[in-house]
């Protein structure tokens, strides 16, 4: 019964991703592809060092948080990075049912001047691992949401 429940999930899932609009976006030079659809095991609030700040914080729509160290969380927009058709990017372990992919953000204002607020406007990528055999979501290796 979970297998069909899961597989029932997972194809309104499979469904909602082929109809997301693919966007494109220029990171530090480089080419990248995205959409909004993010996969729900992902969702939540992670803390560094599994505590504290800072922290990410994702949102089914894709919007949250992301803060960098000693400065005020900055509101983000996220997508998940997908080939140019639109298939999520996922780097599959061999061993166990661990995964890793990347989200496309683009900073918001935090209300803060100088260096503090300097990301305002721009994009970035950062790395979500999903940890299972460990039992959390991993971003950026150093922020944790348990599973």
């Amino acid at each position: 019964m979970k297998s069909f429940i899961f597989a029932i999930l997972f194809m309104a899932f499979a469904a909602n991703v082929a109809a997301q609009k693919v966007e494109k976006f220029t990171v530090e030079g480089n080419t990248y592809y995205g959409i909004k659809a993010i996969p729900p095991e992902i969702v939540g609030l992670y803390k560094y060092e599994k505590v504290k700040e800072p922290i990410v914080e994702i949102n089914k729509d894709g919007s949250g948080y992301f803060q960098v160290h000693d400065v005020k969380a900055y509101p983000v927009e996220y997508w998940i990075e997908t080939d140019a058709q639109g298939k999520i990017n996922k780097r599959k372990s061999e061993v166990n049912s661990n995964y890793q992919v990347v989200l496309i953000l683009k900073y918001g204002s935090n209300g803060e001047t100088g260096w503090k607020g300097n990301k305002a406007g721009t994009f970035d990528r950062i790395e979500v691992t999903m940890a299972y055999d460990m039992g959390y979501a991993i971003i950026l290796g150093e922020r944790f949401r348990k599973l």
